[in-house]
């Protein structure tokens, strides 16, 4: 008999057909994800009822408990009730496993869903195991290498960069570590797999450098024992400047991955050439971020170039070179819109052909902005880096307007 979850409720006599039948509709296509629907604070004792029933109008592992008793964690969890969750979800597995075997990769829901409860109590390590275990499932399933993994383990990335925030500093590093790992296995399948879809490939092969690109912050900020040829550029840190360092081998690891991600859609063969001016002019941010400023010339002059139109046909140029755009290497999965807008504020600057921001003015505002906001503006602005205006395929400098947050006046 699964060990019994205590102290979670009781019974009241409803029919657990249909209480289960019910809840097991509302389970379908669920995932523990931010896009899940919401669960009522007080639905854990419907999920209770339906279970008692199912099990004495069935028995203990009966199949449909499993579900059963992933919406029953998952109501825990709204109600911050963590430890009750974790069982709950540790029940779910087992029943699992006893109808589906040891190795079943329908466990997924269950193992995510217990490092993430694990990540609420500061169990890191638990969170990790539960991890590894999904991981070690599939690949009994499928065998190293197969590109069936790349899924999971794209899973299992998001789950280390999507958590880094929580940790602390040393924590973070752990994750980021871990997560370059991942992105290492995720590396060599995708270069081996030579069926994959080329822009799925190319999308990979961004993500990857976006990682080493958190990799390279976290010793901007924290510092690394390393010294480095290579300067960071962008954004301020609190730390001595001797101990700002950029990682060479992460500005290497980036930058290889920035190239790999042009050479697919290269070799596509196809009329892509929008694609791969993009792909070229994000590896010359990569340059300008790190300060490889004729690097990142020649990558911008090859992007304009790629789309050269013969003499006397329409300039199909997108607009993506004729203005300055903020530079970020962002991974997509993990950004995410405010809940709320936050308030705004238009400036107006010049933006360097080296991406810098220069004569900073707030235009458009009724509100008085003292010296000391217009210096707080200033501050922050600096840690933001522009892919500049492109004139014949050269950086130039130009005038620019954008919005930002207000906030950025008051700290």
């Amino acid at each position: 008999m699964p060990e019994p979850l205590e102290n979670i409720g009781t019974t009241r006599g409803l029919s657990g057909q249909l209480i289960a039948f019910s809840l097991l509709i509302s389970m379908c296509n669920y995932a523990f994800s931010d896009s899940a629907p919401s669960i009522e604070v007080d639905s854990a004792s419907d999920y209770i009822e339906a279970i008692d029933l199912v099990e004495a109008e069935q028995s203990a592992y009966a199949a449909e408990l499993s579900d059963l008793y992933l919406g029953l964690g998952r109501a825990f969890v709204v109600q911050q009730d963590f430890e009750k969750a974790k069982r709950a979800f540790e029940q779910g597995m087992q029943v699992e496993r006893i109808n589906n075997g040891l190795y079943s990769i329908t466990q997924r829901p269950y193992l995510l869903s217990l490092a993430d409860t694990e990540s609420f109590l500061g169990n890191w390590k638990q969170s990790r195991s539960a991890l590894n275990n999904l991981y070690a499932i599939n690949q009994q399933t499928y065998g190293n290498g197969d590109p069936r993994l790349l899924p999971v383990l794209d899973e299992i990335l998001n789950w280390f960069l999507k958590t880094y925030e929580q940790r602390t500093v040393t924590g973070g590093y752990e994750n980021l570590i871990v997560a370059e790992r991942i992105g290492e296995t995720i590396n060599e399948i995708t270069d081996n797999d030579i069926n994959g879809n080329p822009q799925e490939k190319s999308s990979t092969y961004n993500k990857l450098a976006s990682l080493h690109y958190m990799i390279a912050d976290h010793i901007r900020q924290h510092g690394d024992k390393n010294s480095s040829e290579v300067s960071f550029t962008t954004g301020e840190s609190n730390v001595n400047n001797r101990n700002l360092t950029s990682s060479h081998l992460h500005f290497q690891r980036g930058k290889r991955a920035l190239e790999k991600a042009v050479e697919t859609l290269v070799n596509q063969n196809i009329d892509n050439l929008e694609d791969q001016a993009s792909a070229i002019a994000k590896l010359g941010d990569w340059y300008l971020i790190f300060g490889q400023k004729q690097a990142a010339k020649k990558s911008y002059k090859l992007a304009s170039d790629t789309l050269q139109t013969p003499e006397g046909s329409e300039d199909q140029r997108p607009a993506f070179f004729d203005t300055p755009s903020i530079i970020k290497f962002e991974v997509e999965e993990l950004s995410k819109a405010p809940l709320e807008v936050e308030p705004t504020i238009e400036v107006a600057m010049n933006i360097t052909p080296s991406g810098r921001i220069s004569d900073i003015e707030v235009i458009n505002t009724e509100e008085e902005i003292s010296k000391k906001q217009l210096s707080n503006l200033r501050r922050n602005l600096r840690s933001i880096r522009f892919r500049p205006r492109l004139e014949d395929g050269e950086p130039v400098t130009s005038s620019h307007s954008a919005f930002f947050s207000l906030s950025m006046l008051d700290r």
